[in-house]
């Protein structure tokens, strides 16, 4: 390898560093930020999901990244509604991502959902239940 190569490889290994430490900060100011506003976090998750066991169960499926057409099907509606549930989540709230690759559209919900310990909250946490119960039958 020369001079050159070696120069580049260790320039590409600072910036790859400089963002590992990039990503490690904001992950830590999302945290404090998430703890002290996690009650208005709660109340807009409450607003959104407005009793509705399918949009709790949304926020339940994304906690892994999810491709749009799973994701309506462990719901149990049609793709063509999915938008109308999802919609709410999405934007500026950012509680859940969505990625194009290609044709197909993926989700995975925000660590703001996991911070604020959403499946631990007792409200959620009965409609979850309540969604999986009516899934099984």
């Amino acid at each position: 390898m020369s001079n050159e190569e070696n120069g580049i490889k260790d320039k590409l290994e600072q910036i790859d560093n400089k963002l590992e430490r990039i990503k490690s900060d904001t992950h830590n100011v999302n945290r404090i930020l998430t703890i002290s506003n996690s009650t208005i976090i709660v109340q807009e998750l409450r607003k959104i999901i407005t009793g509705s066991k399918i949009r709790a169960a949304i926020l339940h499926l994304t906690r892994e990244e999810i491709g749009a057409g799973d994701l309506a099907k462990a719901i149990g509606i049609d793709h063509h509604n999915l938008p109308k549930y999802m919609k709410p989540f999405l934007g500026n709230r950012g509680y859940i991502s969505a990625m194009q690759r290609g044709r197909e559209r993926f989700f995975q919900r925000s660590e703001l959902v996991d911070l604020v310990g959403f499946e631990s909250i007792l409200e959620f946490k009965n409609l979850i239940e309540s969604w999986q119960k009516d899934s099984h039958r």
